[in-house]
């Protein structure tokens, strides 16, 4: 064999040992390092909905999150809020926030209640239906804040709060506590709990055991093309790949997450062909209602929209400075993921 031949194979061969040796035990960790990374951990999330006093009942009474509003905006403002999320010339809305302020990274919650009813994204709460999936809560104590729910009139979507094992890289076996509920506009939320003296999948208020919004997934047509959005658009990584077959039907789930980072990750979950449920074709995003939208912080916008170009991701709004209620006076544009929803970027 040649030895220039052979080298190489050698060198691959280690560059791909160092790659899995180096792959952190706890998928939950960071793969990269994140120093350079482009874009941060999900740090927003829009909810269109009519039913504000549901949204004070379950986010504030039962989640802790302070609700405020509705905020008074400028009429440059309420317009550029317009272009960026595409509203309809004859439409108008409120808007309040959702924040956690004990927990610095996590993501703020943007509500819009349009004036008039709006058409709905999902159709029903059924796992299987393709769309917008639900918000994610850290907990402690799952057992705890679910009777705080359910106290409070709200249903899971299963008999008794789920608990099941995932395993660590090693094979260790942890054990998952998890809870999910019905919202208007068939929306979920979701909270959720690692055993075994992991750490929680995102940060929580050290005085309540309380965290989040810390994630968010999505069920898609086709998980492959949505990564490569994530990861050659806006520079993500991807943590895991799964087949879960503790459900029924199974399905492929995907995490991502921002380089560096342990909060803020996105679930993609993928059913076959022939178990997926179709969705409404109701655009998910505003002012349609449920889940309908994520938001990111860029280090460098304009460079991002030219990715986003060059991958021919829709562009939906070109930067437009704006005083925006959860993360301050920023530069922000919105474009399309491939699967429809709207995904605001924003630079400092």
């Amino acid at each position: 064999m040649n030895k220039k031949v052979l080298i190489f194979i050698l060198t691959l061969l280690f560059s791909t040992f160092n790659v899995f040796a180096a792959l952190p035990n706890d998928p939950m960790d960071p793969i990269a390092n994140g120093k350079n990374a482009n874009t941060g951990p999900l740090s927003g999330a829009l909810i269109v909905t009519r039913n504000l006093e549901e949204i004070r009942r379950a986010y504030v009474e039962a989640l802790g999150l302070t609700l405020e509003g509705p905020l008074t905006f400028d009429p440059a403002t309420h317009e550029a809020q317009r272009k960026l999320w595409q509203m309809p010339a004859d439409l108008n809305w409120e808007v309040y926030t959702l924040t956690r302020s004990a927990v610095a990274d996590a993501a703020r919650i943007l509500v819009i209640i349009p004036n008039r009813d709006t058409p709905v994204i999902r159709r029903s709460y059924e796992r299987e239906e393709t769309g917008p999936y639900a918000l994610g809560f850290p907990m402690q104590d799952v057992d705890a804040v679910d009777a705080r729910v359910i106290a409070l009139g709200f249903k899971r979507t299963l008999p008794t709060v789920n608990r099941y094992p995932l395993q660590l890289r090693d094979g260790t076996a942890y054990p998952i506590t998890e809870a999910s509920y019905e919202m208007s506009d068939n929306n979920r939320l979701v909270i959720l709990s690692r055993g075994n003296g992991l750490p929680q999948n995102g940060t929580l208020d050290a005085a309540t055991g309380l965290g989040g919004p810390a994630y968010s997934s999505l069920i898609v047509e086709d998980a492959a093309i949505m990564e490569l959005f994530f990861t050659e658009v806006l520079d993500y990584e991807r943590r895991t790949s799964r087949e879960w077959t503790i459900f029924k039907p199974r399905f492929k789930y995907l995490t991502l997450h921002a380089k560096g980072a342990r909060t803020g990750n996105l679930g993609l979950v993928e059913y076959a062909l022939e178990d997926r449920k179709n969705s409404t074709g109701i655009a998910p995003r505003p002012p349609n209602r449920g889940l309908g939208g994520w938001s990111f912080e860029v280090k460098r916008l304009d460079w991002t929209l030219r990715r986003a170009h060059a991958k021919k991701i829709t562009i939906i709004s070109m930067p437009l400075k704006i005083n925006d209620p959860r993360f301050g006076l920023v530069r922000m544009a919105t474009v399309l993921a491939p699967n429809g929803l709207l995904v605001e970027l924003y630079e400092r």
